[in-house]
């Protein structure tokens, strides 16, 4: 599940050439491309949760029209899986970590987070100390730490950082610039995504072209879908 980043790049160069309005290199495109995908990446958690609390006010609509658990969707395309080795306690995370959702460990046994400014506090109790049975973890830096440290391996799910974008293509400068699908890159945001991301990319090109005419008309659409969502 994908969205062709060739197909998007050509919609935008033929909005933008329509009006004679300018051309957008490749890698003019590919920096805004993963800007663009980077903002609807995260803006799905903010929709998520704006959907969650309107839900929970006037109840929430079944199948097609739930929009909470169409969101999720979109996020869930970034769910994945690792195993985290620790040594003494210490684990790195995974590169493309963005959010943890779930630590496991022993097979089954759910590690809770807690504070680092926690920690002291939990061990000093042996009723609230770290054990096998209740193992715990915080988050340092590019780090995991893990109590009781005699746990070695843990199971985590996670949401992953979206890939960037590219338009690969051989040529340019005073040749065309031709598309090299093997070396290229799609977007890996939901299909449903595809119009607000083209709307995006050509909101950030009007500032690279310094055509305010192409952003006012992009800040339009943004607006107009923003009203929908919330109507």
């Amino acid at each position: 599940m994908a969205i062709n980043v060739d197909k998007v790049y050509k919609v935008v160069l033929y909005i933008l050439n329509k009006e004679q309005r300018g051309f957008l290199t490749p890698v003019q495109f590919n920096g805004l491309a993963r800007q663009a995908q980077l903002d609807l990446f995260e803006k799905s958690f903010y929709d998520y949760n704006r959907a969650v609390i309107k839900g929970d006010r006037i109840g929430f609509s079944s199948e097609y029209g739930d929009l909470a658990a169409n969101i999720q969707e979109k996020i869930d395309i970034f769910a994945k899986q690792a195993t985290l080795t620790f040594t003494s306690g210490v684990a790195s995370e995974p590169a493309d970590l963005y959010r943890t959702v779930l630590i496991v460990a022993n097979g089954d046994t759910e590690v809770e987070q807690v504070k680092k400014t926690e920690l002291s506090y939990l061990t000093s109790n042996k009723l609230t100390a770290p054990s096998t049975s209740y193992p715990v973890y915080y988050a340092e830096g590019d780090s995991i730490k893990i109590f009781p440290t005699s746990i070695t391996s843990a199971k985590i799910d996670y949401i992953k950082k979206p890939s960037d974008p590219v338009w690969a293509y051989t040529g340019g400068g005073t040749s065309a610039y031709t598309y090299s699908s093997g070396s290229s890159n799609d977007f890996e945001l939901h299909p449903s995504e595809e119009v607000m991301l083209v709307t995006k990319i050509l909101a950030y090109a009007g500032v690279v072209i310094n055509d305010p005419t192409v952003i006012q008309a992009a800040q339009i659409k943004e607006a107009d879908t923003f009203t929908k969502e919330n109507s």
